[in-house]
């Protein structure tokens, strides 16, 4: 697998694509938006189980996600968009799409996109956010599309809950021969020191989803329907006042789907961390990109 250095450098020929920052002027009151479950009992057995958190965690509250949650650095764009040569007269699918973050991106290169994503609430902020773009409800598992009718597939800040052979396979056979695969995650940058103690006081490290760093290159690979994998890494910062430096946690799956009480004790402790910090609060992230090619 090749890797580049970490510096966020744009592929030759590459088109840059800006980054659009978030703030949120508001200040945090305590309340979110997103009904998860209320029973204890309940809330442990979809912790515990991956598969059931991620739907459960995102069946509400896409409002809240699509104000906290960054979008794409513009060197990590500009990369995906180079290596899998997506443009004008290119047909990509967004697989879990979400509110679009990665989509609106990809729209803007004058690709023709479409979005599939299972919840229905993300499906409906997304029509606000990237009106006009084409979306089904549909899973990772099972896409309504004939062979061969994409010529990339992206994925961004969703593999890992499907990161199965069965979705690879299913990549593969929407995408036409020698069609792209681009996965992509911003993932905080665990050796800032703030971000250490966000970590600790929001509970990621007990419920996240995914070791952080994993290589899901690997996963594509030994799928046999995808490579050579290559890995690429970029930087970027995202600017928050303490309001979004709050609810950009309580999007977080694991957050939603807590009773009110739990919910309520893990965003106290992240609003205290706020109080800490002068406005704005930089959240360092490395975003993490795999690409690969339909054999």
């Amino acid at each position: 697998m090749q890797r580049s250095p970490l510096d966020g450098n744009r592929p030759p020929g590459a088109r840059a694509i800006p980054y659009r920052r978030q703030r949120v002027a508001r200040p945090y009151d305590g309340t979110v938006t997103g009904d998860g479950p209320t029973p204890d009992d309940d809330v442990d057995r979809v912790l515990a189980d991956k598969a059931l958190l991620g739907r459960e965690g995102f069946a509400s509250g896409a409002d809240l996600y699509e104000r906290a949650r960054p979008g794409y650095s513009g060197e990590s764009v500009a990369h995906l968009v180079s290596v899998l040569g997506i443009g004008p007269g290119r047909r990509v699918l967004d697989v879990a799409s979400g509110t679009g973050k990665l989509t609106r991106e990809l729209v803007a290169t004058g690709a023709t996109c479409v979005a599939a994503e299972r919840s229905a609430s993300m499906r409906g902020s997304f029509a606000r956010a990237v009106p006009g773009v084409a979306q089904v409800g549909a899973d990772a598992l099972a896409l309504p599309f004939g062979d061969g009718t994409f010529d990339a597939v992206t994925v961004a800040q969703a593999f890992h809950w499907f990161a199965t052979v069965e979705a690879l396979e299913e990549f593969a056979r929407v995408l036409r021969p020698g069609g792209g695969l681009g996965l992509v995650w911003n993932e905080r940058d665990e050796s800032d020191p703030l971000v250490a103690e966000l970590t600790r006081v929001s509970r990621w490290d007990v419920h996240q989803p995914y070791p952080v760093g994993r290589d899901f290159g690997a996963v594509v690979d030994a799928s046999g329907r995808f490579g050579p994998v290559t890995r690429s890494r970029f930087r970027f910062t995202q600017w928050l006042d303490r309001s979004a430096f709050v609810e950009q946690v309580a999007s977080r799956s694991y957050v939603v789907v807590l009773p009110e009480d739990r919910r309520r004790a893990v965003l106290d402790d992240v609003a205290a961390l706020a109080d800490r910090h002068p406005e704005p609060i930089a959240l360092p992230y490395l975003v993490d990109c795999f690409t690969a090619r339909a054999r």
